[in-house]
């Protein structure tokens, strides 16, 4: 797609893009191409789409899915999706926020989905989570992404993150392609990627206590530049000399930093942990 041919689209529907809702929408129909090929699309499964917007990488999803649902915030592209629905009988859509959609409802004839999606970059985050921590998760996750999410996700210890250790307590990330600014249009002012995230139905990591895990990650990470100890004692209000022994106990160095520390050591960590 060529940016004259999305201009003239957008014409057609009266539309231009939103940047309250961060839309910037893909041209590169390779792009696309690759999007589907990295999220294994069948016939025999169905696809959640967040934010279809004018619905290109859409049509490549319905020529491969079963069934394709897609969840767009923005009222305005309604006509150019009705459009789309007509032609296309394994395609419905809904006007609504995916971080308020019950998508294991809408879904649940379907044994397994997956989710692709051209979303925007300022709630990246919390989609990757709601679907990852989700009772109804799906098969796999494809996303288009800002690079520096791509990289937090894919993140190995010495760099590992929040975000990262989210992802990877589920399923396995990888970046599939590099996507440039010039891309999109509008032209972001950062480049992007395109994250493929597996969900096997049996994660790699046994987690005794998610809470727990995630409220010690969540006081650690606030201080992401500190040595462990001093988060630990600090924002989780714990005595100063049992978290040296236990740091000891576990084999962790006792200036650690929490990027520093692998997802078995966080585990290990939130099992002997008493808070």
């Amino acid at each position: 797609m060529t940016p004259e041919t999305l201009k003239n689209l957008l014409r057609e529907y009266n539309l231009k893009p939103n940047k309250t809702f961060g839309q910037n929408f893909l041209m590169d129909e390779i792009i696309m191409q690759d999007m589907v090929e990295a999220a294994g699309v069948s016939d025999t499964e169905a696809v959640l789409e967040v934010g279809p917007g004018v619905a290109t990488l859409t049509k490549f999803l319905t020529d491969r899915a079963r069934f394709v649902l897609a969840v767009e915030k923005d009222k305005k592209f309604q006509p150019l999706l009705w459009d789309l629905k007509k032609s296309k009988t394994n395609f419905d859509f809904v006007i609504g926020d995916i971080l308020a959609f019950d998508f294991g409802e809408a879904l649940k004839k379907y044994k397994q989905y997956r989710v692709v999606a051209n979303i925007p970059y300022y709630i990246t985050g919390k989609i990757i989570q709601l679907f990852v921590r989700s009772k109804h998760r799906p098969k796999s996750i494809t996303l288009l992404v800002q690079k520096e999410v791509g990289e937090n996700v894919t993140a190995k210890p010495g760099k590992l993150n929040l975000l990262g250790i989210s992802v990877q307590l589920y399923g396995k990330p990888s970046i599939v392609a590099r996507v440039p600014a010039r891309s999109f249009f509008p032209a972001p002012k950062v480049d992007s990627v395109v994250v493929h995230i597996d969900l096997p139905d049996r994660p790699k990591y046994k987690i005794a206590d998610e809470k727990k895990l995630f409220r010690i990650l969540r006081a650690c990470f606030s201080g992401k530049r500190k040595q462990l100890h001093n988060t630990l004692v600090n924002n989780l209000r714990l005595d100063k000399t049992y978290i040296e022994q236990l740091l000891k106990e576990l084999s962790i160095p006792y200036e650690s930093r929490p990027q520093q520390l692998s997802i078995e050591q966080w585990l290990s960590l939130c099992d002997e942990i008493v808070l």
